[in-house]
């Protein structure tokens, strides 16, 4: 039986051929026109009407499937490439810039660039940053340095009162930030060095959707930002600080950045963009001076190595950061010889963790003896942090049956406790890979913005000592990390990248939160390597923390609670804290080299790859 179609249905049938945001007003249309028909024709034209509505909705369906955006990567993880921010606009950045022929380098200053102003609460070109580097086709390592320093004009005398180094016009420190872009770029990058700077420009001149860790950085600062850098996060549409969702823009910034990409870094430390510069801190009240900015210099170092006893090979950062001492607790926890086996009873695991907290204590009472390598001689200090013999000799110290008061574990200084930071991940093609760590310190920094330049400035002097002070403990600050002009305050960041015995990239990770950093970077490392998790689950489970002082277990909501009261019954005071970090880690199989990303969850970040 032939079906006749009459010209009058026409309509009906090259509805289904228009896009689908087309067909709801082409519906609309076709609706107003059966009216039109006779009885008969009507009836038929409803059944093409029936016909195309259902039509029309598997359309939009499978068209919004086919077009939605999700950088997760499915169970076998990406062929190439990945990229983990802690935001999921900046991990596409640096997944684009990958797929433009960047390389590893390229795509982590991008990210750099988007997250300073996707995160500006905690970093941005007012910074400074650590990064790791690894060159597959070398085997070579080496870790940039672009830690602020401290200005010239800086001395002790001038902190009496704890205000004036915590926040404020003289908490700021000389950034470090774009020089060490321009640095890592000039010997390490592959794209025009204009290019890795589109995004950020982009994003600052036409706007991007508030992330939610904005959002609740401002809620939380919101009498501080309302009184100092409303200007640039106040939304004059509604009259409030921007929320999460809304597009917020940074015109300011935009051409800060315009001007950086155009010059290159030295118009940031001495050429046109040093004036306003120096007029914005200035006109704050801060003491840096020109001389400051000409004579800021990046440094290139050799990372520190620590070889496991499995074939792999940690690289990771030396003085003034955090690196030596994360040495010391995987050189403990590797003669423990883990296996999936050490946690899979309660008394497995109660044990086990005990062990790794203790490993904490150990090696944090050890931190504040580091410092900035220029001005503290902190060579033997890294010699036994690094040593297996020392590892040993703690780890016949640690009682599986009971744990013991701070003293101890040998605390001579105070260790600080400040938070913020933001990390990235990176792993290219060619197997280079990024592992890159960078702050303005704590929320906000300074809470000071430049009116010309749009820069948030650091509050990174309060990452340095001050004698006359002790913390609730009595524990005197350490003398290794007082302020001194041009010096480099401590830094809890020690960016990583895990090789396997062939010197193929196996896993890179890094982490946020000061203090908390090292911990939370071997808590899911272990997971990784010894106790068979997968990257998901070694990441977003609930994590434990002690960093010695303040003398007591840390644990996330939703941490096992049999396990913590074990850990009660061996002499730990537990209690629980909001955050433990945020990791952003990649992972390569090495049976089949998929490669997994993660953005942690705490941060509701997500990757990006291909």
């Amino acid at each position: 039986m032939k079906m006749k179609i009459s010209w009058h249905f026409l309509p009906c049938l090259n509805l289904c051929f228009l896009k689908y945001t087309d067909r709801i007003s082409g519906l609309f249309f076709l609706v107003r026109y059966c009216r039109i028909l006779s009885r008969k024709k009507i009836q038929v034209c409803v059944s093409v009407l029936i016909f195309v509505c259902v039509t029309l909705t598997l359309a939009v369906t499978l068209t919004l499937l086919l077009t939605q955006h999700d950088p997760t990567p499915n169970s076998m993880g990406y062929k190439k490439a990945a990229v983990a921010a802690d935001t999921q606009i900046c991990s596409t950045v640096g997944k684009e810039i990958l797929l433009q022929g960047g390389n590893a380098v390229d795509a982590a200053i991008a990210t750099l660039l988007c997250t300073g102003l996707a995160s500006p609460q905690s970093m941005g070109i007012g910074g400074g940053f650590f990064m790791t580097i690894y060159n597959k086709s070398s085997g070579i390592a080496t870790v940039i340095d672009a830690r602020e320093t401290a200005p010239t004009l800086t001395s002790i005398e001038m902190f009496t009162e704890k205000s004036t180094f915590k926040r404020g016009p003289l908490s700021i420190a000389v950034p470090g930030e774009i020089q060490g872009y321009w640095y890592a770029h000039q010997n390490y990058g592959k794209l025009p060095w204009a290019e890795v700077f589109r995004p950020a420009i982009r994003m600052a001149e036409n706007g991007f959707l508030v992330p939610p860790n904005l959002h609740k950085a401002m809620v939380g600062s919101r009498q501080d930002v309302l009184k100092h850098l409303k200007d640039l996060f106040w939304n004059s549409a509604t009259g409030d600080l921007y929320k999460e969702g809304e597009i917020i823009k940074y015109p300011k910034i935009g051409e800060t950045l315009k001007v950086i990409a155009r010059e290159g870094a030295p118009t940031f430390y001495h050429g046109t963009l040093s004036d306003l510069i120096i007029q914005d801190l200035k006109e704050l009240g801060s003491v840096i001076t020109h001389e400051d900015l000409r004579n800021y210099t990046v440094l290139e170092k050799k990372p520190v190595v620590i070889n496991l006893s499995n074939g792999m090979t940690v690289l990771t950062s030396p003085a003034p950061t955090c690196g030596p001492m994360m040495a010391l607790i995987f050189n403990i926890l590797d003669g423990y010889k883990f296996t999936p086996k050490h946690v899979a009873t309660l008394e497995g695991r109660v044990q086990t963790y005990h062990r790794i907290i203790e490993a904490f204590k150990f090696a944090y009472a050890k931190r504040t003896g580091l410092a900035d390598d220029v001005f503290v001689d902190v060579r033997q200090l890294v010699e036994t942090l690094t040593s297996r013999d020392y590892a040993d000799s703690l780890r016949g110290r640690i009682n599986d049956s009971r744990t013991y008061d701070y003293t101890y574990y040998g605390p001579a200084f105070e260790s600080g406790s400040a938070n913020g930071t933001s990390h990235l991940s990176v792993l290219d093609k060619d197997g280079n890979a990024v592992s890159a760590t960078s702050t303005i310190n704590t929320r906000f920094g300074s809470y000071r913005a430049g009116k010309r330049t749009g820069i948030i400035f650091n509050n990174e002097i309060d990452d340095f000592s001050f004698p006359n002070t002790t913390n609730e403990w009595r524990i005197a600050p350490s003398p290794a990390n007082y302020i001194a002009p041009g010096k480099r305050p401590l830094s809890s960041m020690c960016p990583v990248v895990i090789t396997d015995r062939h010197g193929s990239v196996s896993k890179v990770i890094g982490a946020a939160g000061g203090s908390l950093i090292p911990s939370a970077i071997v808590w899911v490392t272990s997971h990784l390597l010894w106790f068979g998790e997968s990257l998901h689950q070694a990441v977003s489970q609930p994590r434990l923390h002690h960093q010695l002082i303040p003398h007591l277990v840390a644990y996330e909501r939703g941490f096992d609670e049999d396990v913590l009261q074990g850990l009660i019954t061996l002499g730990h005071n537990v209690t629980e804290f909001p955050i433990i970090s945020a990791v952003q880690a990649i992972d390569v199989n090495s049976r089949d080299g998929a490669i997994v990303a993660e953005s942690d969850v705490r941060r509701k970040g997500k990757p990006d790859g291909y």
